[in-house]
């Protein structure tokens, strides 16, 4: 069914006769099914409203009608959308698919001013975030692996003819254009907080990232549907595990790219060493059998690892992106600083 839904203006906007058009269109009950609703906005993220709803179904409605959702509304469309389809575009690929990810009832878009609304299945009975900065247990952790696996294999791709390489390393290009406009203002910024040695290394890793990844997403190399903000704290983890799986959400930087992208953000970035020395190879393993779980066959511990270390060099953008985007310094400061202790540590000075 065509989208007649329109995007709401704000959180305060969504009606009980909305969320009935929703349903309606994502073909779950009448388009008079919920009689009232009741929102509890959340503090507004970057440049989205979120909200929880909780909805009270007609009489005549049917018995699994959904009752719990969350939505988000983001009015202003991303600076960087040429780059990045966004979460719209993710969901809306991928509603019908059996993956770990929130239940999805609309992805809407305006046409005409690009701001989006996402209507998506509250999962608070089932599932709990992990509290930033504590990284995730374990047994998480190996169940986050377990949906990113899941999720790649999904798009993996060696020689699908409908993915227009040329069109990825035009991206890099432009992406890497962009960040070297910003580190100017994040030198100054930085000031002596920032050695000339580092200022260099930064430097060289940047302007490298491109030939690096232009090499890697040419040829046949596998490419798939990657999170781009991998980090632990975007996975839900379920109140029980021996029901449930992982869940990944906040989709905005997603991009079709190589799947080490998003393993070495959750680990290399957000890990101190110690962490690392003990649990990022398992981690990486498990990710590889469950990869191979799922079906994918020819890729290996070797191309992992060889993935994984190129990743953690071009990920130096993520603490950059992050300080332009006002993150706080606690933040972004110390995921610098990871980067750096990895970078070493992953010998990835060979790369340059």
């Amino acid at each position: 069914m065509a989208q007649r839904s329109h995007v709401p203006d704000s959180i305060g906007d969504l009606s009980a006769g909305w969320l009935s058009q929703i349903l309606f269109e994502a073909g779950i009950a009448s388009a008079e099914s919920i009689k009232t609703i009741h929102v509890t906005p959340n503090q507004v993220w970057n440049v989205a409203q979120t909200a929880f709803v909780e909805a009270e179904p007609d009489d005549d409605a049917p018995a699994d009608t959904p009752r719990r959702f969350f939505i988000k509304i983001r009015k202003v469309p991303d600076p960087l959308e040429h780059l990045f389809p966004g979460e719209h575009a993710f969901y809306a690929g991928r509603r019908d698919e059996r993956l770990p990810l929130a239940p999805c009832y609309a992805a809407l878009r305006d046409a005409t001013s690009g701001a989006t609304c996402l209507v998506l299945a509250d999962l608070r009975e089932t599932h709990v975030e992990s509290p930033w900065p504590l990284p995730p247990t374990e047994a998480r952790c190996r169940g986050a692996m377990s949906a990113l696996a899941a999720i790649h294999a999904r798009s993996w791709s060696v020689d699908d003819t409908r993915q227009d390489r040329t069109a990825l390393t035009d991206r890099e290009r432009l992406l890497q254009e962009h960040v070297e406009g910003l580190l100017p203002g994040f030198f100054d910024g930085l000031g002596d907080r920032l050695s000339r040695a580092r200022r260099a290394t930064l430097e060289d890793a940047v302007s490298h990232a491109l030939v690096l990844k232009t090499a890697r997403l040419s040829g046949t190399a596998p490419i798939c549907a990657i999170h781009g903000d991998a980090h632990l704290w975007n996975v839900l983890y379920p109140r029980d595990p021996d029901r449930d799986g992982c869940v990944v959400i906040d989709w905005e930087d997603w991009r079709v790219d190589f799947a080490a992208s998003d393993l070495a953000l959750a680990m290399a970035i957000y890990w101190y060493p110690e962490r690392r020395a003990k649990q990022e190879e398992p981690m990486l393993r498990c990710y590889l059998e469950e990869l191979e779980a799922a079906g994918v066959t020819g890729y290996g511990w070797d191309d992992l690892a060889g993935d994984y270390r190129i990743a953690h060099l071009c990920n130096v953008i993520v603490p950059v992106f992050q300080c332009d985007a006002g993150q706080s310094h606690a933040s972004w400061w110390c995921n610098l600083e990871r980067w750096f202790l990895a970078f070493d540590n992953l010998e990835c000075r060979e790369l340059l």
